[in-house]
């Protein structure tokens, strides 16, 4: 027997209905916030991801060579790819530019809760708007989805500016390459007095990683930085967003090298190691095309999102919804095509028995299927231009008109 490769998923009917419920919410917020979608290729050339992603997601993707011998690969992620998009194409348009996407990536790493090796991610890109309240928005926006969900009581949201720690990893004498070495230590969570003797670092840099937002000032010569941070909080309270919905957090420095300045994640508490639900921030990818312009974004892992909403109690519920049509006896046959037609025509969902079952296992298979109502014609129906209603909820049924039938469904 040939079975799914491992880490893909089959998905039914009932989890693609909870699927695209998310996906519409999520894109009609995005959109509210005038953002616009695109779409780009499954797959890039290679180097569009080894060139910015650092050198863990070598081991990460799916790269293959096509007959023509180029180095291909499946998208482990959207931002490489959106600027690529925006290189080629967009750079002529009217800034910023405000960009959604939603569609699979692919990664390989043991599967796990809520980590798969093809997965689904929606997310933004704000390009060329480099102000605080582009950060804010940035920001919002993504809280926003969260709290259309109901989920926002359940979650933890972390921000940073990168440029508070580079700046003073600096003034200690590291190079930029270093400063990106040890992002990936403090990313991990592996900061020891070990690791920073390797550094040349001393206890003072875990206080500052553990400081109060307020007193990181005592830690640094610059806080130049720190106070764009403070802009960008003070704009996050335009959006309903208060001091006490976030946490500054300096070891959030996310897990990509290109993240430049403001960055931020989203915390699901109850889905234990596997907890980010979202992250993103400002990031530079401008200069792989030759080109420097500020961009900043975030991405949903979309299974996460699912599975956060579910421990939450939050998960979308079944509705009954469309009409099934019993027809009793071929005389019917014809009437209730009209029925089913006219139905249709009018955006109705409806179908129709085709196996010829008796109308106990006709009402039965509707129910099962989550119809909202049956319509039921026989001879008597067809001759008085009526169907027979049956609303599988309630059991009531009544007599309904045919000229009335779509607006009363």
């Amino acid at each position: 027997m040939i079975e799914r490769p491992r880490g893909t998923r089959d998905f039914q009917p009932d989890e693609m209905e909870s699927r695209r419920r998310l996906e519409d919410q999520l894109r009609k917020k995005a959109e509210h916030f005038g953002y616009r979608e695109i779409l780009t290729p499954t797959f890039e050339h290679t180097e569009l991801f080894l060139e910015k992603s650092g050198p863990s997601i070598v081991e990460e993707i799916y790269s293959f060579e096509d007959k023509g011998g180029r180095g291909l690969a499946l998208r482990p992620e959207f931002t490489a790819s959106v600027m690529r998009m925006y290189s080629e194409s967009l750079k002529g348009d009217p800034k910023p530019l405000k960009l959604f996407y939603f569609g699979p990536a692919y990664r390989y790493e043991r599967p796990q809760s809520g980590r798969y090796r093809e997965f689904w991610q929606f997310g933004t890109e704000l390009i060329g708007a480099d102000t605080a309240r582009a950060d804010a928005e940035n920001i919002a926006l993504a809280y926003d989805c969260i709290k259309k969900l109901g989920i926002e009581d359940a979650v933890e949201m972390k921000i940073s500016n990168l440029k508070i720690l580079g700046n003073h990893l600096k003034s200690k004498g590291l190079s930029s390459e270093e400063i990106e070495e040890l992002y990936h230590v403090i990313d991990k969570g592996d900061e020891t007095e070990e690791l920073l003797d390797r550094f040349g670092l001393e206890e003072e840099f875990i206080e500052l990683l553990d400081a109060p937002f307020q007193e990181i000032p005592e830690y640094i010569e610059d806080t130049q930085h720190y106070r764009y941070l403070e802009d960008v909080i003070d704009c996050l309270s335009y959006y309903g967003i208060e001091k006490e919905d976030l946490f500054v957090d300096l070891r959030t420095v996310r897990g990509l090298d290109y993240y430049t300045g403001v960055v931020f994640e989203i915390d699901a508490k109850k889905l234990g190691a596997q907890k980010q639900i979202c992250g993103g921030g400002d990031y530079n990818l401008g200069d792989i095309f030759g080109t420097e312009i500020s961009s900043k974004g975030f991405s949903f892992g979309f299974d996460r999102l699912l599975l956060a909403m579910e421990k939450e109690g939050k998960a979308f519920q079944k509705k009954r919804v469309g009409c099934y049509l019993i027809p009793i006896g071929e005389e019917a046959i014809p009437y209730v095509y009209e029925v089913l037609s006219m139905l249709r025509k009018n955006g109705i969902r409806s179908d129709i028995d085709l196996k010829n079952r008796s109308v106990g296992k006709a009402l039965g298979f509707a129910d099962k299927a989550d119809f909202k109502y049956s319509l039921i014609i026989g001879e008597e129906e067809v001759k008085n231009e009526v169907v027979a209603l049956k609303d599988m909820e309630s059991g009531d049924q009544k007599e309904v008109k045919k000229e009335e039938i779509t607006e009363e469904v």
